[in-house]
């Protein structure tokens, strides 16, 4: 470059103007390689996560090229990279397992300098996982004191609430209900006609993973106020009354059994075992492949009742063994087994028979006409010699025909609902924290039931 200017002065300051220019560029193309370098991640962040998917995306100190390494537990192993050197990467992600735990290391340029250590996100759990988490709410007598026909679901993993999923096709009260391999089996109970009620034989079925409900062959006789387990393929029921006045219409010894797969609706069939008790409203559930239940009024006279038994199915009988009392005789207590599987967050817990609330009132009527609703509660450990009930923190109200079940991530029991006084039902959750339920109080859970029940069941699809 040839510069012919004939004043000095104009000729030193282009000059000065011309090297400082080539100083500055010369330096800026040095640092950027550096920095491309050693570029350094700055930020990150997990986004449009989804049951399936998400979207990664993370800023680097300086245009490079971008790494990103994603890991679950389930074996989930990706490595991708945005091929161009950038300052601001993102690369999505899909085939991703629904409410999983994943975790990414984003990472610029060939330095490779990430966090040092992993950043996480969850993906969204689907119906599927929350339906077989949550606990369902079926049946019972609302503050009109009319059957309910809606179901609710409480997603304890979210404290929130699924609303009038669905409605039962017959509303009725004190119907057995159970859950059986991943479905909800509505079992004969009461149904309403103006200030009347009539026992039934209806059995209507719901399958929340189709939202399709599904009538089986009745009953053999009607029947109301029965404990209902499933064990292995089929469902049992003991107990119980044909007809809203106990003395006329309450079962002795006959055991009812469903088969659901045998034949086009199901099979039923009936016989006798021995010793079983003639109660209607006791509590019990199954644990092992036996029926355990305590409890309940006396069919001839309505006498609350605090003694326990245990129905083995594969013998047909009573166990020899004579299962310890609960503390307060009383019948429509919730009730609610605690299972551990080796899958599960604590799987090492001991199993539980949990007995909740009550009434200690007289009474021979379907629905009760009268209640001393009691607070109490306690626990048997199954599976071990101790054989005893041990009373646990009271519940926080006197409640008759509450519902209780259990959840397993959270590893807490829960309570809802229930009437404080006759036919006045509440919509009221409290939980017990299951790590140490002899000693842990009661708490009262911030959301409330979507309406207010008592007589209803609660049960959860995972068990």
């Amino acid at each position: 470059m040839n510069i012919n200017i004939k004043n000095p002065f104009i000729t030193f300051l282009i000059l000065l103007i011309l090297s400082t220019l080539f100083l500055n560029c010369g330096s800026n193309a040095i640092g950027q390689g550096v920095d491309a370098k050693d570029a350094k991640l700055e930020w990150a962040i997990a986004s449009e996560v989804s049951t399936s998917g998400a979207r990664i995306t993370w800023k680097c100190s300086a245009p490079s090229m971008g790494y990103l390494k994603v890991t679950s537990s389930n074996g989930y192993d990706y490595t991708g990279t945005t091929f161009f050197p950038l300052d601001v990467h993102s690369i999505p992600l899909g085939n991703l397992a629904s409410d999983t735990n994943y975790s990414y290391t984003p990472t610029c340029g060939l330095s490779e300098k990430g966090l040092g250590f992993p950043l996480n996100f969850k993906t969204v759990a689907d119906n599927n996982v929350i339906f077989k988490r949550s606990i369902w709410m079926i049946g019972g007598i609302g503050s009109d004191k009319n059957p309910i026909a809606d179901i609710d679901y409480y997603d304890p993993d979210t404290n929130q609430w699924g609303s009038s999923i669905t409605k039962i096709p017959t509303p009725r009260i004190n119907a057995q209900i159970v859950s059986h391999k991943n479905k909800i089996y509505i079992i004969g109970g009461l149904t309403k006609s103006g200030v009347s009620y009539s026992p039934s034989r209806l059995v209507e079925v719901y399958d929340p993973f189709q939202n399709k409900w599904t009538t089986l062959s009745s009953i053999t006789s009607t029947l109301q106020g029965g404990v209902a387990g499933s064990v292995g393929n089929d469902i049992y029921i003991l107990g119980g009354s044909t007809s809203a006045d106990m003395t006329t219409g309450t079962i002795l010894n006959t055991i009812y059994k469903l088969q659901p797969d045998l034949g086009a609706s199901g099979t039923w069939s009936d016989y006798l075992s021995t010793n079983v008790y003639p109660r209607i409203d006791m509590a019990g559930c199954t644990y092992q492949g036996s029926i355990f239940y305590t409890g309940g009024r006396f069919y001839n006279d309505g006498l609350a009742y605090a003694t326990s038994d245990a129905y083995s199915p594969s013998l047909n009988s009573v166990t020899a063994k004579i299962e310890a009392s609960v503390s307060i005789a009383r019948h429509g207590s919730a009730y609610a087994c605690y299972r551990p599987n080796p899958d599960d967050p604590n799987p090492s817990d001991p199993a539980l028979f949990l007995v909740a609330g009550g009434s200690t009132a007289t009474d021979i009527v379907q629905p009760v006409s009268a209640i001393t609703s009691s607070n109490r509660f306690e626990y048997m450990v199954l599976g071990t010699a101790a054989n005893a009930f041990v009373t646990g923190s009271n519940l926080p109200a006197n409640l008759y025909a509450p519902s209780m079940e259990i959840s397993y991530t959270q590893r807490k029991a829960f309570l809802f609902g229930g009437a404080s006084e006759i036919n006045l039902p509440t919509d009221s959750i409290y939980s017990l924290d299951l790590s140490s339920p002899g000693l842990q109080p009661w708490e009262s859970v911030s959301v409330k039931m979507p309406r207010s029940r008592f007589g209803h069941k609660a049960v959860i699809l995972s068990r």
